[in-house]
């Protein structure tokens, strides 16, 4: 018997540490740049010989993101227009120590305990904060013009959201190194009011496979993809059938189901477009019905779990004579097993696959009058012959059962 749990604890799926696999394509392209920048005008502008050490990025939740700040900062709130929401620009308190001593001249750092910013650090934390928005403007001019206004300043997280906590962030930290000591600076932006950068970057990037390095790669997969061969089978049977009736199935019996006017193209259990079927110098052939890979997909997709066209098929009225015989009904009934028969089968490549056109022919492994192979739920189970069935309705008429007997058990539990 089941035992019943009631104090299991809330899961927060918004924790850090659950973070969806979500990246910023963003500043994972323009961060190092954007640091770079940084470093470039503190020494241009204040004199300050800044080494950048490594970048940090990641996308993490709002809270979090305020969480990782250093106790001691100045940090700037800017609009961007026209992007959505405001960012967050914090530099830490050792590093605006250690640009400060740089322009007084100092050659040593002065290791104390810091608590807080003298008002000649605000001043420069300031411009260093500008500093910052403008680099971040300066990169992304390529992308978007952006126009950044500082709404205000602050030195506690307290005041600092921007943000509904469960709101994502893409956070990027700058580790700068300066002869007197080291610091960071950190850039915080809502992940949704940043979208429209993403999109453009990604397109950059290569994700949607545009970049430069994507299509060499193409290029140098192209050939090798080419001689990759797709196996396609063709089905004609598909049917699912309780298990009673799988059970009761021996050699002579039809199979309760009908043969599908057209056949299915299978590969890698994908329907790839349906075909009129016959034979050609001695081999089963077939071609294919539709040109258009669009619409081939819509189309084979809306055959993969019903009938064939222009049939409906009652099951229990293709339970004839010499078919499998009614079994009484149980539960085990309810189960059913995915019975298929296979025309045969043809390797293509991928370029002619691609290329493939309605009525073109295609050959397949299949002789004429060779028993046909059939498949319960993706098993080889037995091979079958066409035979015709009441009026003009054609069946497929068991005519050996594999000799693997597990493997005819396995199927029921598939």
């Amino acid at each position: 018997m089941l035992e019943q749990v009631t104090d299991l604890p809330a899961l927060d799926l918004l924790a850090s540490g659950r973070t969806p696999q979500r990246r910023s394509a963003l500043m994972e392209a323009q961060s190092d740049v954007i640091m770079r920048k940084i470093g470039f005008m503190l020494f241009q502008k204040m004199r300050c010989n800044v080494r950048l050490l490594s970048c940090i990025n990641g996308v993490i939740s709002h809270e979090a993101a305020l969480a990782s700040l250093p106790d001691i900062m100045l940090a700037g709130i800017a609009e961007m227009a026209p992007l959505h929401g405001r960012v967050i620009v914090a530099i830490e308190g050792d590093l605006i120590g250690a640009v400060v001593d740089g322009m007084c001249g100092a050659t040593s750092s002065d290791m104390f305990y810091r608590t807080e910013l003298s008002a000649m650090e605000t001043r420069v934390a300031k411009q260093m904060v500008e500093l910052t928005y403008t680099a971040i403007a300066e990169v992304f001019a390529n992308l978007m013009t952006l126009k950044w206004t500082v709404a205000q300043y602050e030195t506690t997280t307290s005041m600092l959201t921007i943000a509904a906590e469960q709101d994502w962030m893409i956070s990027t930290t700058g580790i700068f190194e300066t002869p007197i000591g080291i610091g960071s600076i950190r850039f915080i932006a809502p992940y949704a009011g940043f979208e429209p950068l993403e999109t453009k970057v990604s397109s950059q990037l290569g994700i949607a496979g545009s970049s430069a390095a994507d299509q060499r790669w193409m290029l140098g997969l192209a050939p090798l993809i080419d001689k990759v061969p797709f196996e396609i089978r063709l089905e004609i049977v598909r049917s699912d059938v309780p298990l009673g009736v799988f059970y009761a199935l021996e050699r002579g019996h039809v199979l309760p189901c009908f043969i599908l006017p057209e056949a299915i193209a299978v590969s890698g259990g994908i329907d790839l477009f349906t075909a009129d079927y016959g034979q050609h110098e001695g081999f089963m052939c077939c071609t294919p019905r539709f040109s258009n890979v669009a619409e081939k997909s819509r189309r084979s997709h809306s055959l993969a779990f019903c009938p064939a066209r222009d049939m409906v098929v009652d099951e229990r009225a293709a339970l004839i004579s010499h078919a499998a015989p009614l079994v009484e009904t149980t539960s085990a009934d309810r189960v059913t097993v995915r019975l298929t028969v296979e025309l045969g089968s043809t390797s293509l490549s991928f370029i002619r696959l691609a290329e493939l056109q309605a009525g073109a022919l295609l050959v397949l492994d299949q002789l004429v009058g060779e028993s046909l192979r059939i498949f319960a739920n993706g098993y080889h189970v037995g091979t079958g012959e066409v035979v015709m069935q009441s009026g003009d309705k054609c069946g497929i008429r068991l005519v050996s059962i594999s000799a693997d007997p597990q493997m005819h058990r396995s199927v029921s539990v598939m």
